[in-house]
């Protein structure tokens, strides 16, 4: 990489060139760009194209990010799209930018961990901290890309899990909190929406994938089959995977709530007429057609604040369902079922939070053992 200067007839200009590894002809190649007004200006533009042509453009040389390209291509076959995705991601945005031109086979543990200590230093955005949760994120998924290249970098350390001041606890609400959004938003017309969120857990993307089909209100049974969730820019539709596939049970107050919902959609159909169109979704907009997901995330977050409630994200509305569950008494292994988790330590450590009304409750539990009234 060169950063160089030349002379116009008015002033001086900047340039830089980054060499690149030989083409598929042998050829030498360069990037180059010119006309910048100060070194300070080439030296950011050379490393902005550093980044940009860290994967794409630093070949088939054997580096980092050539090889980590090349081991996404091979796991289109057994990993899901939006996963895939998501490595993709990880990959581009924090370990290419650092590592990306280096020879694999060249790596020992030492840079990868100097690595993770510049992300957590400044590895966010506009070069603010990066959570350790990330950076442990990143280091499950470079491990085992490693692994399937046959690297072994031996007993690689990555920063340790952040202690939190709220043991853990993520955005959850009060039973009071959960009643009084609900009843704020009675008439709304994605009511069921939140309801089945709050009350049995449902993911953004199995509610915007759920249809009148796999709903029998009879029984009172919602088949989780289906779900509209984004990768990139672009809407995937599919089957939710492994044990993300249930059903759920729903009582007589939930069942009305949907009976109610569906009306509602009869009318809005009805309405329309020819304009409708009928792809069976439970929670279309008015035409009938699905909506982007996100357009679920922002209207939460306006539900929230409308209410009067905290804002919190609506993957959240699951940890109170489950807290919900936890302090009703309901066992680990059915809330897991419900939940659609594979593993049971994700009910167990990330689901299963503690409210401040349970932790009073077993405050004064316990102190009846001292055999005294209180005060």
């Amino acid at each position: 990489m060169t950063v160089g200067s030349y002379q116009t007839s008015t002033k001086t200009l900047w340039f830089f060139v980054i060499d690149l590894p030989p083409g598929d002809d042998g050829k030498r190649r360069q990037h180059k760009r010119r006309g910048f007004p100060s070194r300070t200006a080439a030296e950011k533009a050379e490393t902005e194209a550093c980044k940009a042509f860290g994967e794409a453009a630093i070949g088939a040389d054997g580096s980092v990010a050539a090889e980590l390209s090349g081991w996404l291509s091979e796991r289109e076959l057994d990993i899901e799209e939006t996963t895939l995705d998501n490595y993709r991601n990880l990959f581009r945005m924090y370990v290419i930018p650092h590592i990306g031109g280096r020879q694999l086979y060249s790596l020992d543990k030492r840079v990868v961990q100097d690595m993770y200590k510049t992300l957590v230093k400044e590895g966010g955005s506009g070069k603010k901290p990066l959570s350790e949760t990330t950076v442990r994120t990143v280091h499950r998924v470079l491990m085992k890309a490693f692994k399937d290249l046959g690297i072994d970098l031996g007993a690689v350390r990555q920063p340790r899990p952040a202690q939190r001041e709220d043991q853990g606890r993520k955005g959850v609400w009060t039973p009071k909190q959960s009643k009084q959004f609900l009843q704020f938003h009675r008439d709304a017309r994605l009511y069921a929406a939140w309801a089945l969120a709050v009350v049995a857990g449902t993911r953004r993307g199995e509610i915007a994938g759920l249809k009148w089909a796999k709903v029998d209100l009879d029984n009172g049974i919602v088949y989780i089959h289906w779900q509209r969730t984004i990768s990139g820019n672009k809407v995937i539709e599919k089957s939710p995977k492994g044990k993300s596939r249930r059903p759920i049970a729903i009582g007589p107050a939930m069942v009305r709530v949907l009976r109610e919902h569906k009306a509602r959609q009869d009318e809005e159909k009805a309405a329309a007429g020819l304009l409708y169109h009928d792809h069976d979704w439970v929670f279309p907009r008015e035409d009938g057609e699905p909506y982007y997901p996100r357009y679920y995330t922002d209207q939460w977050e306006n539900a929230c604040l409308a209410a009067g409630v905290p804002v919190i994200v609506l993957h959240d509305a699951r940890h109170t369902s489950a807290t919900a569950g936890a302090d009703a008494g309901v066992p680990e292994h059915v809330m897991q079922k419900r939940l659609g988790h594979a593993d049971a330590r994700t009910t167990r450590e990330v689901y299963t939070h503690v409210l401040p009304e349970s932790e009073r409750k077993a405050a004064e539990l316990m102190d009846s053992a001292l055999g005294e009234e209180a005060a």
